[in-house]
């Protein structure tokens, strides 16, 4: 059993609530103690390193235990943080960063610090970010400022950010040199679907995040990332002007004088990255849905209305969306254009080889 060697133990002379109480270091076991308004409160976390490190020692820190980019950042000689932050009051999570990256730096010989964060995670990681050199924010809308210390930032999200009770702001002045935004087509974020009128869309955008994490790293490195893929003023329109086909089983849109991205005649969005899957649709991904059950649980998930896959399917339930079979002919064509589609996307550093493999395999069990 290791002992476990107490680093540093002081109160720290500042404004704010938060304090620092212990830093304790057993191996590459972390626990920290914070004061917060007379409360306690301990986080623990663990540095996880790779066999291979990179010559130029980056580390990455990953907030929640279900972050799936560990992989990637492992794969690519990083050290990984793993720190548990949700046991952390939102108000003290800030603070805790400025406070611990410090003393992971130095302990992991980093020379380079990158961090993947959503929601009230991801505005922690930018009210600490300088202390970064990297950040990968899903959906945040709290953009650091173009100052030279300010991090460099690529922020994505999804339908659902558009759709929500408090929609996503419409896009306002020019995009900062150190930041670039990436509007995943036709996913969302997943949500109770218990009580949800239309299947759920279960499409992911975690594609895209892997290749966007990996910009981000080389970015730090020097190399410049792709540029942004956002609906601009021209991309977005009133939810009352879009004109949907008439999809048995859709879902009421939302109301209201919120801009929203333009679809096509399918109902699919036309503007940002098109993952493969978007791009070559087997049916309508929507970032909204409907309570199935007025009086049950909300339904906060988006909506998946698969297309007909015949001719005679399509003219039965009167859809007027071109069923599989006449939209691509053969199983065959779908999978050899979805290998150009997935391929074009490596090229252009959108997605990564595994994953346009991935799609392709896909492809090749498409339900025509």
């Amino acid at each position: 059993m290791r002992k476990s060697i107490a680093l540093s133990m002081f109160l720290l002379c500042i404004p704010a609530r938060a304090e620092l109480l212990k830093f304790e270091d057993a191996g590459d076991d972390i626990r920290t103690v914070f004061r917060d308004d007379g409360k306690e409160f301990a986080l623990a976390g663990k540095l996880l390193r790779t066999k291979k490190p990179a010559p130029d020692g980056a580390m990455f820190v990953e907030l929640a235990q279900d972050d799936d980019l560990r992989p990637t950042a492992v794969s690519r000689g990083m050290t990984v943080a793993a720190l548990d932050f949700i046991s952390l009051p939102p108000g003290l999570r800030a603070r805790a960063l400025r406070d611990l990256l410090p003393r992971l730096r130095e302990k992991s010989a980093a020379k380079r610090i990158l961090a993947h964060g959503k929601g009230e995670m991801g505005a922690a990681l930018v009210e600490a970010g300088a202390l970064f050199d990297g950040l990968l924010l899903q959906d945040v809308e709290a953009i650091p400022s173009g100052a030279a210390k300010a991090p460099r930032t690529i922020e994505t999200w999804g339908a659902d950010a558009y759709w929500r009770a408090t929609p996503r702001a419409a896009p306002g002045g020019p995009e900062p040199q150190n930041h670039r935004g990436f509007f995943i087509a036709g996913t969302a974020a997943p949500g109770a679907a218990a009580n949800c009128a239309a299947s759920a869309n279960m499409r992911s955008g975690r594609p895209a995040l892997r290749a966007l994490f990996v910009a981000l790293d080389e970015w730090t490195r020097g190399t410049k990332p792709p540029a942004s893929r956002a609906p601009g003023a021209a991309d977005l329109v009133t939810a009352g002007a879009l004109v949907w086909p008439k999809i048995p089983g859709l879902p009421a849109p939302p109301a209201g004088e919120r801009l929203v991205p333009r679809i096509d005649s399918d109902g699919n969005e036309l503007s940002g990255l098109r993952l493969p899957d978007q791009a070559l649709p087997i049916a309508t991904f929507t970032g909204f849905n409907a309570q199935k059950d007025k009086g049950g649980p909300p339904c906060v998930a988006g909506a998946t209305l698969p297309f007909p896959t015949t001719k005679a399917e399509r003219e039965k339930a009167a859809d007027p969306r071109p069923s599989l079979v006449e939209r691509y002919g053969s199983r065959a064509y779908f999978v050899a254009t979805m290998r150009v589609v997935a391929d074009r996307l490596v090229k252009e550093r959108l997605l990564l080889p595994e994953d346009a493999d991935a799609y392709v395999a896909a492809a090749k069990t498409a339900p025509f």
